[in-house]
């Protein structure tokens, strides 16, 4: 099953995730504009998980569903780093943890807290800027783009604009009528950006 408005809102806002160039995006949708979002999520894992792709369902938050598109390898990998754990650590989450029991937790988190603070370590965020915002309450950041940051504005805003491409590329290659999987699969090892 496909389905071309899931097919939009996912490369529009999880293209670098699917592109292998992040760990994890998160996205919104609408149940209204998706009502059979969650069929959907279930095909297109079984579609993108051969790309080391999942997509999970970390909050149903009333007319909308949260979902977290994610590289599996990259983001264990990624919650593996001793800096990592050791935050994780401090919001209740064991060393020894495996990367399905930590989502288990952010997903049940975010049925009670909005956006618990932790998860920008899951999206991959960098630790300086996930400290900087909790520290700030959000507050005092020195640019804000897909993230706030804190500390290396200039990196940054180059991630910025590599993800801005990754995003219209994406969107250009299913405007020529390609699904998801056909463009990550042809481009998964190619750099576009």
């Amino acid at each position: 099953m496909t389905n071309s408005r899931f097919e939009n809102i996912l490369a529009t806002f999880c293209s670098p995730a699917l592109m292998g160039k992040k760990v994890s995006n998160l996205v919104s949708v609408s149940k209204e504009e998706v009502p059979e979002v969650s069929t959907l999520v279930n095909s297109y894992n079984q579609k993108l998980n051969r790309h080391d792709i999942k997509i999970k369902k970390v909050c149903e938050c009333g007319e909308r569903i949260l979902l977290l598109v994610y590289r599996e390898e990259l983001l264990r990998n990624h919650l593996l780093t001793s800096e990592i754990r050791e935050i994780l650590m401090n919001y209740g989450y064991s060393k020894s943890n495996t990367i399905d029991e930590d989502l288990e937790i952010l997903s049940r988190k975010m049925q009670k807290i909005k956006f618990p603070h932790e998860i920008g370590v899951f999206l991959g965020y960098p630790l300086s800027d996930v400290q900087g915002f909790i520290e700030n309450k959000g507050r005092n950041y020195k640019y804000c783009g897909y993230w706030k940051v804190y500390k290396d504005t200039q990196e940054a805003q180059k991630i910025f604009l590599m993800y801005d491409d990754l995003k219209n590329f994406m969107i250009s290659e299913l405007d020529y009528g390609r699904n998801l999987d056909n463009i990550i699969g042809q481009f998964q090892n190619i750099n576009i950006a």
